[in-house]
Parts: C-alpha cells; sequence; structure tokens
C-alpha cells in the first residue's frame, strides 16, 4: 500500500506541523506562517530548524541537513530508512486514512513498522501486537471545574455523563477539555472542544496544550471511551463506533453508562489497530455510526460515502459483521449530523433499520 505524499502533505496545517514537532520534543515556537524548532532533525540542541508553510519544508540553518519535508523529518527523528513507513508515521498519526486517496487498499506487514521505539506488528490482517503509548500527568486536570456546559446540554448531554468521562472546561480561552484514555485508563492525550465559534475555522477539535505541554496522541492507535465501554462491548458482542467525542456522550446520555457500548475514532475512518482494539475487546458485530456528509442521495458527496463504507465492509466484514447506521431515506438527519444529534427516537429508528450489506 502507498499514499500520495502531497496529498497528505496538503491536508496538514500549521497547527499539525507543531503538533507533531512537540512529540518530538523539538520545543516548538508558532508564528504566523512559520514555526522555529529544536534541530532535532540531527539530534541537536539549537533552535534552528524551521518549517515554512508556504514550501512545506523544514530547513536545518546549522549547516547539517538542508532543506527536507515532513517525511524526511520522521525519517531522520525515527531512524526509518523506508519513505513509505515515515508517511503512515504521519497518515497515522492524524488519522488521515479517510481524507486522502489510497493507491492500494492492501496492507503488508512491512508497511505498518511505523514507530521505531515499537516491536513489529506480526500480522496486520487481524493480529497486531501492542502499542502502549506514553501518559500526560493527571495533575494537570484536576483544577479545570465541571460545570455543566450549556451547549452540549442543549444537544442531549448530561452533566452525570460529562463527570463520569472527566470532561472539564477552561474558561481561559472558552473550550472544553476531554481526555483521552486508552482501554486500561490511561491518560493518553487531551483534546479540546472549542466553544468560540469564530474559533472553529482551526478545528472544532484539537489537541489542547497545558502547562506549556501540547497533550496530543497518535488518534488511530486508540478508541475513545473504550475504557468505559470494553466490559460491555465483550458482553453483548457488539460495538457502535462513531465520529466524535460528543457522540460517546450522547449515546451515554441516552442509554445510561451501563449499557454503553460506543467508542469514537476521532475523525472519519476506522483505522486497522482501531478494528484489532474491537477484536480484542470481544466485538463480533460492529456497527458504524458515521456523520451523514451528504445532503441528497445520488450526488458526488453520497456515492463518496457509499464508497467509503464499501472499503470499511470489505475490509473488516471476513473478521466480524459489519452493519452501518445510513440514512438510507434521507429523511431521518439534516447534513453532517452524527446518527445521535438528533435525538434518541431518531437513532433508535437508524439503529433498528441499519444497513447489512
Amino acid at each position: 500500500m502507498s499514499y500520495s505524499k502531497e496529498l497528505v502533505k496538503d491536508n496538514l496545517e500549521l497547527e499539525d506541523i507543531y503538533s507533531i514537532l512537540d512529540y518530538f520534543n523539538a520545543e516548538p515556537e508558532m508564528f504566523s506562517n512559520y514555526i522555529v524548532a529544536k534541530t532535532i532533525c540531527h539530534g541537536g540542541d539549537s533552535h534552528k530548524l524551521y518549517y515554512y508553510e508556504n514550501t512545506q519544508l523544514f530547513k536545518c540553518y546549522t549547516g547539517s541537513c538542508g532543506s527536507f519535508d515532513i517525511f524526511e523529518l520522521v525519517q531522520k527523528v525515527r531512524d526509518i530508512n523506508d519513505l513509505n513507513k515515515a508517511v503512515y508515521f504521519v497518515v497515522n498519526f492524524f488519522n488521515l486514512q479517510s481524507q486522502i486517496d489510497e493507491a492500494d487498499d492492501d496492507f503488508s506487514i512491512e508497511d505498518w513498522k511505523i514507530f521505531g521505539r515499537y516491536e513489529k506488528i506480526n500480522d496486520i490482517d487481524i493480529n497486531t501486537e501492542k502499542i502502549e503509548l506514553p501518559t500526560y500527568n493527571e495533575v494537570m486536570l484536576r483544577y479545570f471545574p465541571q460545570p455543566l456546559i450549556i451547549p452540549w446540554t442543549k444537544e442531549g448531554i448530561s452533566k452525570e455523563v460529562c463527570d463520569y468521562m472527566g470532561i472539564r472546561y477552561n474558561p481561559e480561552n472558552g473550550v472544553i477539555l476531554i481526555p483521552h484514555r486508552d482501554e486500561n485508563n490511561r491518560l493518553v492525550g487531551i483534546r479540546q472542544r472549542t466553544l468560540v465559534q469564530e474559533d472553529e475555522k482551526y478545528g472544532k477539535y484539537r489537541p489542547t496544550k497545558l502547562q506549556n505541554q501540547l497533550c496530543n496522541h497518535p488518534l488511530a492507535f486508540n478508541l475513545y471511551g473504550l475504557d468505559k465501554a470494553k466490559d460491555n462491548i465483550k458482553n453483548m458482542g457488539a460495538a457502535l463506533v462513531v465520529e466524535s467525542e460528543k457522540s460517546v456522550l450522547q449515546f451515554m446520555s441516552y442509554f445510561g453508562t451501563a449499557s454503553n457500548i460506543c467508542v469514537a475514532v476521532c475523525g472519519s475512518s476506522l483505522s486497522r489497530y482501531q478494528f484489532q482494539l474491537l477484536l480484542d475487546a470481544g466485538a463480533k458485530e460492529i456497527i458504524i455510526g458515521f456523520d451523514k456528509d451528504f445532503d441528497e442521495i445520488g450526488t458526488e458527496e453520497y456515492n463518496k460515502v457509499v464508497d467509503k463504507l464499501q472499503k470499511i465492509y470489505d475490509k473488516y466484514s471476513p473478521y466480524v459483521n459489519i452493519s452501518f447506521l445510513f440514512d438510507k431515506e434521507n429523511n431521518q438527519l439534516g447534513y453532517k449530523d452524527s446518527p445521535l444529534d438528533c435525538g434518541k427516537d431518531k437513532f433508535l429508528y437508524l439503529f433498528r433499520n441499519r444497513v447489512i450489506l
């Protein structure tokens, strides 16, 4: 399998480059259209590594590395010889699978040796070796308040569920803080959801920065809410997979935390690693409840959605039953709505009439 380098780069914003540099402990500093960071390209300590948004290139001004792109940086930092492996690292770090064109949908074992510090993946098709993500200090969240979040209340999310999931609020910049935990309840990331409409142009959901630390994590190597849902998934043999954290909170608000089988991919694709997490949790049916990214049936947008869901089915149906919450009558959800955005009754209608290919 291979990804188009240019398409991947075109899907990266300046904030994304900052995010991955921070993950590499490069101490980045962002300006209007460029970033300055430590020269991690050769293990240096001077802040002479520049990234320019207009060229999508780094330049090391120590005279030893010259100019290079994000994939070459990953190769240097992670000591990866194969360029394709560096591209996969970036794709999975930001969970970009569904946003870029895939030249080939057949993954190989070699394709997925993306983290230099991790052991190799033995069989990506159905069994992957466990990846343990780094953790963040729980103390960073402790002193942020847990108020009633009125906009979320209006969307069916209860304060009890927010408290249960450790949701907090940062009044300084008007963002909701969403802790991300792995299946063992380890804090592996903290994302923020802005409540300031003009800030949504930078993305509704982004990693947050606390105590001068960007609390990001590779989204494709975790499932939001799995720590709370895994026992129910095992008991029921089914998992509901949605796009955003908010949908998980809505599901629990509608049906109770004791009945929760809902997890979020935090994107619009289900990675192989996320699929393996669900298999390990005991899922025998996976119900895909992604957002409705079309307005009218038969349009190009509609065809793209159908094609994406078909690919998910083709990839994973040999191992589990795959079904979809899909507004096939085009009268249950609005454009860009998730299956949980329009209330409990409409969700139940879509669930009872879910599509099985």
